[in-house]
């Protein structure tokens, strides 16, 4: 007998048990029976595909059973047995999610005709998972770690990813809080849906509730026709909002309700409409501070923050990175067409050493140009182009410094730090360039861009010598 042919028949009826016995049996199906609803529940523990479930049994109400199975098990196929096809309660449990429904007393023959196909469809569900998987696997970058970090990262990926709800990614930019979120989806019993990403950063905020919700055509200037929004491209998958801190407290209020109602309305639309989406937000902001502040809603956080998942900076699993380096100067070899590359061991130390502030994502550039750029077989310490003063961008180089110092000087109250941080920034420039210019005031304002008589006032501001 196949094993993996498993129905649980939840049905006080002795005789409708039996009928599907006579019935399943010889075509090698193995059926296990339960008389209560409670356990019926406990049964489906062990995992059977198909499970033939009475829409009135003794101890319980069937759709009662039909959510708990749905939330314990979302990969089972569940069919209602009804006495009462037409009645409003087959209905809703079709949109609860039962596979079909079958009215006593039953055809046999359309008993094994719907099973049938139950077990058809969850095979082809089945290949249509390890083919999404396959494809996930070969044309995105994959999550790559054996430190104790990032393993603690895949195990929750592993908990969470077969519970169906809310999911907060938190890390900083470049830490690959995308790619958490698509192992999730990949991993779920949503895999055979799409799977959507929006950036709430890289998007307008007066254009990103669009973006969202979609519109009705007419609904504002440029809304030539209708457009589907990310949460309706995604029914039945999975939306992946990135930096959901940046949304203005409007659009927070709509994503609330969308959340607790899976019901949106398109701009320029009354009609209600339904989704059935997955929502993993992520965010390399402090939403408990943003909330404390008032700039993100606290009933939103909560929403969000069912399950939590911290990803950590490359800095802090600094093990990783070799694994990195091999992945990425592969990659290079087949998508770049670079030819073989190796590092050179001072190359090696060097990116060891290094700090990282742009994670992940500047690793795999710094691999990736040092292949490109370099001469030969060999990447030298030069070629990968991290040295202290040109390593990242002022932007990041201040952000990385500024977070630390701001961490501490932020609790502290009644204090000027907008002035004293400017102040700080702006006499440590002018010190640096000023010394590298052997004291030339001349030059030193040419490189840095301002006039001599500009530069002659900072100096004694600053008491600069």
């Amino acid at each position: 007998m196949d094993n993996n042919k498993k129905i649980l028949v939840i049905d006080d009826d002795e005789g409708i048990v039996w009928v599907i016995k006579k019935a399943l049996e010889p075509l090698g199906y193995s059926i296990t029976s339960r008389p209560r609803l409670a356990s019926g529940l406990k049964a489906v523990q062990n995992m059977p595909q198909v499970i033939l479930l009475d829409l009135m049994l003794p101890d319980g109400d069937g759709l009662e059973g039909l959510r708990e199975i749905r939330s314990v098990h979302p990969d089972a196929a569940v069919i209602m047995i009804t006495a009462h096809a037409k009645m409003q309660s087959t209905i809703t449990a079709m949109k609860e999610g039962a596979y079909d429904y079958l009215e006593k007393p039953f055809d046999i023959e359309e008993l094994k005709i719907v099973v049938e196909k139950v077990f058809r469809d969850l095979s082809l569900r089945a290949e249509l998972r390890e083919l999404k998987k396959t494809v996930f696997e070969s044309e995105y970058p994959q999550m790559i770690g054996k430190s104790p970090v990032m393993l603690k990262v895949f195990k929750d990926i592993g908990k969470v990813a077969s519970k169906d709800v809310t999911v907060l990614v938190t890390g900083e930019s470049g830490t690959g809080k995308e790619l958490v979120a698509k192992a999730i989806h990949f991993n779920s019993s949503r895999s055979i849906g799409p799977f959507v990403a929006i950036n709430a950063a890289a998007i307008p905020k007066d254009l990103l509730e669009s973006e969202l919700f979609g519109y009705r055509k007419g609904a504002f200037t440029g809304a030539s026709k209708d457009k589907k929004g990310t949460i309706e491209m995604a029914n039945g998958g999975t939306l992946f909002l990135d930096e959901i801190s940046e949304m203005a407290p409007g659009l927070q209020a709509k994503l609330l309700r969308f959340l607790q109602e899976k019901e949106f309305s398109p701009i320029g639309s009354n009609e209600v409409k339904k989704a059935d989406v997955r929502v993993i937000g992520a965010t390399n902001k402090n939403l408990s501070e943003a909330v404390s502040k008032g700039l993100f809603r606290e009933d939103l956080y909560y929403r969000f923050n069912v399950v939590q998942i911290k990803l950590p900076p490359l800095r802090d699993r600094k093990e990783d990175i070799p694994l990195f380096i091999k992945n990425f100067l592969r990659e290079s070899v087949v998508k770049l067409e670079t030819g073989e590359k190796a590092l050179s061991k001072d190359a090696k130390d060097a990116l060891l050493k290094y700090e990282w502030p742009g994670n992940v994502r500047e690793l795999e550039n710094v691999i990736k140009r040092a292949c490109i750029l370099s001469a030969g077989s060999v990447i030298e310490k030069k070629d990968l182009l991290i040295d202290e003063d040109s390593a990242w961008s002022v932007k990041d180089f201040l952000e990385e410094k500024l977070r630390r110092y701001l961490k501490d000087m932020s609790r502290v109250t009644n204090f000027n730090l907008y002035a004293t941080v400017i102040a700080e920034v702006e006499k440590a420039l002018i010190s640096i360039v000023l010394r590298e210019s052997g004291g030339n005031q001349l030059k030193t304002a040419k490189i840095l861009g301002i006039n001599r008589n500009t530069l002659r006032t900072k100096i004694k501001e600053y008491k600069i010598k």
